[in-house]
C-alpha cells in the first residue's frame, strides 16, 4: 500500500512518457490551397455592390434615421413630470410604471402627451411630435393613450347585470 500514484499508474498500463503527436502521418483528405481556380458564379461583377457595402449602407440610414427621431424627441419633450401618481402603460407587451405629477397625467390621458422611449429611457413628448416621428419610423417605440369609447358597452343591452349580488 506504500507504493505511490506515480508506481500505480505504471503498473496499471500507464507510460511514463507521454504519447506526441505524429508529425508525418498523411491526411485522409488533401488540403485544399487558395490558389486554386476561382468559380466563376461566385465571383461578385463589379456592377453589382457586394453584401458588406449594403449592410453598412443599410446601417448608416437606420442611424440617420434614429438621429432625427433622438433630435425631435430631445427638443420636444416634457422634462419636468416626475410626481408622486403611478401612470401604468403597456409596452412591447410589459407593463411598466411612471411617477408622474397631476397634470401631467390628465395631459397623458387626454393624449396632449405621449409616452416614448430613447436609450432605454423613458420620454414625454406632445402628440404633434408623434406624428413627426411615426412619419420618420412606424415601428418606433410610442405608448399613445387610447380614447375613451362611449361603445364599450354596445352589444351587452340584453345582458343586464343581477341586482341580486353582493359585492
Amino acid at each position: 500500500m506504500s507504493d505511490s500514484l506515480r508506481d500505480q499508474l505504471l503498473q496499471a498500463g500507464f507510460s511514463q512518457k507521454a504519447k506526441e503527436p505524429a508529425k508525418n502521418k498523411q491526411r485522409s483528405k488533401p488540403k485544399k490551397s487558395g490558389a486554386s481556380r476561382p468559380n466563376k458564379a461566385h465571383t461578385p461583377s463589379p456592377q453589382a455592390p457586394s453584401g458588406k457595402a449594403v449592410a453598412e449602407a443599410a446601417a448608416d440610414e437606420r442611424k440617420a434615421i434614429k438621429a432625427k427621431i433622438k433630435t425631435l424627441i430631445e427638443t420636444a419633450e416634457v422634462k419636468e413630470f416626475a410626481g408622486e401618481i403611478v401612470y401604468r402603460f403597456t409596452l412591447q407587451n410589459r407593463i411598466r410604471e411612471l411617477h408622474v405629477k397631476e397634470d401631467v397625467r390628465k395631459q397623458l390621458v387626454d393624449g396632449a402627451l405621449t409616452v416614448t422611449r430613447l436609450n432605454g429611457t423613458t420620454r414625454l413628448v406632445p402628440s404633434e411630435i408623434v406624428e413627426q416621428i411615426r412619419t420618420i419610423n412606424p415601428n418606433w417605440a410610442i405608448v399613445s393613450a387610447a380614447p375613451d369609447s362611449p361603445d364599450d358597452n354596445a352589444g351587452y343591452e340584453e345582458f343586464p347585470v343581477p341586482d341580486d349580488i353582493v359585492w
